[in-house]
């Protein structure tokens, strides 16, 4: 029995970071991306590609221990209180996920006195994307209900950028709440072809040039909304890595070389998402 748990952990934080990464260095190896990491890294494509190893054994051992957290509610919605200076804030977290993603960076949010955070939960394995849209509608229409009149600020990781944007681009332009800002991490805007391996017809509807992928690429958000989508230089899980570039129009933000699921846990590039969050609250009250 001790054998077999100890093989399990083995898979899940040495061998599968492993196995990504050679998959990624294959992908890049055979196309002109790796012309370009070798330039924006410096000559020091290993040295980030291991990097991006480190960061995925870390990153997995963290998710992976806090995803029971999901349990504790009250994590996820804030407590009573009065309306703040600072605007509500929506997670969304990405394929096979859940809210105990978001551990990081609801402290480091509350932490610089954003205290209404609120983090959406879904099933990947019983929903189809249109039907955690709806849910994810539904939902923020209930938790709206604390904050009425105000705008929201919107972060989603991987798929929860997609549906962050779809959500924000949806047709009744004056449906309460409006969206103030976007800001996604590593979201496959293009599709990954990593999800040949992903368990699930949510995973599968994913894929480079998917029907979905087509239609999410012809949503429109509105001029009002500041966009950005951040990525990582060596994301395991979403490539080619032209996906993880920003619809037309989105401003876009390279962060250091981590793995796909460390931009969660990964303080730098949360310094990078607060920074465009301040952003857009000024232009807003300017």
């Amino acid at each position: 029995m001790i054998f077999i748990f100890a093989l399990i952990l083995i898979t899940i934080f040495l061998f599968f970071p492993l196995a990504t990464y050679i998959l990624f260095w294959y992908e890049t190896a055979n196309t002109a991306y790796k012309d370009e990491l070798a330039r924006i890294s410096g000559g020091k494509t290993v040295s980030w590609i291991l990097r991006g190893v480190f960061s995925s054994v870390l990153s997995n051992i963290v998710a992976i221990s806090s995803y029971p957290l999901v349990l504790i509610r009250k994590l996820w919605r804030p407590g009573p209180g009065g309306r703040t200076s600072t605007p509500p804030v929506i997670l969304i977290h990405g394929l096979y996920h859940n809210v105990s993603a978001w551990i990081c960076y609801r402290w480091w949010l509350k932490r610089v006195g954003y205290n209404r955070v609120y983090a959406f939960n879904y099933n990947s394995f019983s929903h189809d994307f249109h039907q955690i849209l709806e849910k994810l509608d539904q939902w923020i229409m209930e938790v709206s209900r604390s904050f009425p009149g105000e705008e929201i600020i919107i972060i989603g990781h991987s798929l929860g950028g997609l549906l962050a944007k779809a959500y924000a681009g949806r047709n009744d332009a004056f449906k309460e709440p409006g969206v103030k800002a976007i800001i996604t991490l590593g979201t496959p805007y293009g599709g990954s072809k990593m999800v040949v391996f992903g368990i699930g017809r949510l995973a599968g509807s994913l894929s480079c040039g998917a029907p979905l992928i087509r239609e999410l690429e012809e949503i429109r958000t509105s001029s009002g909304v500041s966009c950005t989508a951040l990525y990582s230089p060596v994301d395991n899980m979403v490539f080619p890595a032209g996906s993880l570039k920003g619809p037309s129009g989105w401003g876009e933000e390279q962060t250091d070389p981590v793995c796909h699921v460390g931009m969660l846990y990964h303080g730098p590039t949360f310094k990078r998402v607060l920074r465009r969050i301040e952003a857009a609250c000024t232009n807003a009250e300017a």
